[in-house]
């Protein structure tokens, strides 16, 4: 079976398209642990699955949001928030660079 046969039966099976995008952002989140080019492999791990190309950028833009919540979340936790929001700039870029990245691998199903 070659490549793009495996990719059609994927994106066919509403239950296997599912179970790769909750792996693919469990990879992505660990890697973005890590590394920021976790980002980019997560946004690119969540759009290979999509119907189209714009479903895969915007499948790319949701991880990247994901990364920035749970990211949010950890510095709520830790009791941190209120003094990373008062960074200014830092903060914008702290903002962008997942959205960014994440989109930018979303652009990976208009290679598949």
């Amino acid at each position: 079976m070659s490549r793009l046969n495996r990719l059609d039966a994927l994106r066919a099976n509403p239950t296997a398209r599912l179970s790769f995008v909750a792996v693919g952002a469990v990879v992505g989140l660990a890697l973005a642990w890590t590394h920021w080019l976790g980002l980019l492999v997560g946004g690119a791990l969540i759009s290979i699955p999509a119907l189209t190309p714009k479903r895969g950028v915007l499948a790319g833009f949701g991880f990247g949001v994901l990364a920035l919540l749970l990211f949010s979340g950890l510095l709520a936790l830790h009791g941190s928030f209120s003094h990373a929001l008062g960074m200014g700039q830092i903060t914008a870029l702290t903002a962008a660079i997942p959205l960014v990245l994440g989109t930018v691998g979303g652009l990976a199903r208009s290679l598949a």
